[in-house]
């Protein structure tokens, strides 16, 4: 059997299957098997054929116009032309395959379509496409919606960019921000309550009485548009008005605190409200406050509260925050909490966080939230609170330095660590100059120390440190491969040889403009030569 034949019986087949388990049913669809990337590998990610992949893909293949699938006789031209149009006629429409046989490159031995229009003239489905094309659509691209599925090619809105994603029930794009948006049409919800529904079609500036508002302040509070009228109500409230919104929500606060529209309610009281209802509410938030400073929205309302309320409260939170602190620090949420008890509570009330760690400092340095923790403490803590801490960071300054997280911890400390820290960190990176400058993450960290000891607070105390350091790098005239020159073409070691031209003084400086035009000729070759050319030009050493 020849493979038109083959691919018309079996449409027939099915066609005939579909009419008889649904007469007057609409037209059969067309299933599109799987493609290569539902075949191959998860969406989004690198086939197995891919440039890093070298050993090829080791999914299925589709199989080459030569050989058919399962064994079947392969296909001569004309026949495959044939059945390209039937699948064209099935999947669009009778337009689509009209124009589609009129091609010459895709129909070189000029085979009629095989069969007529739909009834009435009615579109074919196109599962593949981003919308059900129209009879008279033309061979464009845009009209039709080839590749246009999720996932799909160039050319869904005929411009070659799109990809022509359509939304769930044919929206057109910002149809649901417009539905939620006060005064569209349709918005009331029997659900809702009557208040709320006109506050949702007037917005925040609704003149809706507080009255009617307060048998329903809790259902305003969860709701978008209640929520934002009531912020702008407390904005703008008597203390008599903020006192009967307080009085409705008490005893909720916890609920509100992680709830995604709530949770601004109870900012806004933290903004506004008075001493006492501060107070009260800590006090109400206290027997969950672990559990919320380590949640998505909760976490921002524990922040508010340990910005405004006063010291005694700090307190109570901290004495609450102190029972699992090491689990904040390591919270994707809950380390802005306890960042935010280091810059606002007074040094002598986070010893608790100090001491949770100090007691792993090197792990806490390298940890992606850790790092952040200490980075404040050095920020706002004296010196003599963290000494544990600074002396166990400095016996892994090597290990830091190199590390994703670590180095930010190494960098803070050359910028507010003590003066003998500095000395011993920059004898760190001189005895690890090459390997340090040329590492992604440890060259910041020797771009710091440059700057620190050139510019920085204690520069005048380090001067022998940076001349050491600056001749180290530069190297010893006789040296035919100094460190300087095994720096200037690497990606990361370029920017310390730059960093080193607007830092250099005195005879370290003359040496430095020796060494590199030296070697003009072999920077002015390399990209990365080429920014410390520019760089020399800038400081008026070229």
């Amino acid at each position: 059997m020849q493979g038109a034949e083959y691919m018309q019986s079996a449409s027939n087949a099915a066609a005939a299957a579909a009419n008889a388990a649904a007469p007057g049913a609409a037209p059969m669809k067309v299933e599109i098997g799987p493609g290569r990337r539902d075949e191959g590998t998860p969406s989004g990610k690198r086939s197995p054929g891919s440039r890093r992949n070298k050993g090829g893909n080791a999914g299925p293949q589709q199989p080459s116009f030569g050989m058919t699938p399962g064994g079947m006789p392969g296909m001569d031209p004309a026949a495959m032309s044939q059945a390209m149009a039937m699948n064209m006629q099935m999947m669009y429409n009778p337009a689509m395959a009209q124009a589609f046989m009129s091609m010459p490159a895709m129909n070189p031995f000029a085979v009629p379509p095989m069969f007529g229009g739909m009834p009435g003239n009615m579109p074919m489905y196109n599962p593949m496409g981003g919308g059900m094309p129209s009879p008279s659509s033309p061979m464009g691209f845009g009209g039709c919606g080839m590749g246009g599925g999720k996932g799909g090619g160039k050319g869904a809105k005929g411009d070659g960019k799109g990809r022509g994603k359509t939304r769930r029930g044919n929206k057109p794009k910002g149809a649901q921000d417009r539905a939620g948006s006060p005064g569209s049409a349709g918005d009331d919800d029997p659900d809702r309550s009557a208040a709320l529904n006109q506050v949702r079609k007037e917005g925040a500036k609704s003149k809706i009485p507080l009255g009617e508002v307060l048998p329903h302040v809790l259902e305003f509070a969860r709701d978008s548009h209640g929520s934002r009228f009531l912020q702008s109500t407390l904005d703008a409230a008597e203390k008599d008005d903020k006192q009967l919104i307080f009085s409705g929500i008490q005893g909720n606060f916890i609920a509100l605190a992680n709830d995604a529209h709530g949770n601004f309610v109870v900012q806004k009281f933290f903004d506004i409200g008075s001493v006492d209802q501060k107070k009260e509410i800590v006090t109400e938030l206290y027997p969950k406050l672990l559990v919320l400073a380590n949640e998505t929205h909760g976490c921002r309302v524990v922040q508010k509260a340990i910005q405004h309320v006063p010291r005694e409260s700090q307190l109570v939170m901290a004495s609450k925050l102190k029972e699992n602190v090491v689990a904040c620090i390591e919270s994707m949420h809950g380390n802005h909490v306890i960042q935010k008890c280091i810059e606002q509570m007074p040094p002598d009330s986070v010893t608790f966080i100090i001491e949770a760690v100090e007691a792993e400092a090197q792990r806490m340095a390298s940890h992606m939230y850790g790092c952040r923790v200490a980075q404040r403490l050095l920020e706002h803590c004296a010196s003599h609170q963290l000494e544990t801490m600074l002396n166990k960071i400095l016996t892994v300054i090597d290990k830091l330095a190199t590390d994703n997280y670590g180095n930010y911890v190494v960098q803070h400390m050359l910028e507010h660590g003590r003066v003998e820290d500095k000395k011993i960190i920059i004898g760190v990176i001189e005895k690890n100059i090459v390997e340090f400058s040329k590492h992604k993450c440890s060259s910041n960290v020797v771009e710091k120390a440059l700057e620190i000891a050139t510019v920085g607070e204690h520069a005048a105390q380090l001067e022998n440190e940076r001349s050491s350091l600056m001749f180290r790098v530069i190297g010893d005239p006789q040296d035919p491969n100094p460190p300087l020159r095994q720096m200037m073409e690497d990606r990361f070691g370029n920017f310390i040889v730059q960093r080193m031209i607007e830092h250099a003084r005195g005879p370290e400086r003359e040496r430095l403009r020796q060494q590199l035009q030296a070697s003009q000729d072999q920077l002015k070759n390399s990209s990365h030569g080429k920014h410390i050319l520019n760089a020399l030009r800038k400081e008026n050493m070229a």
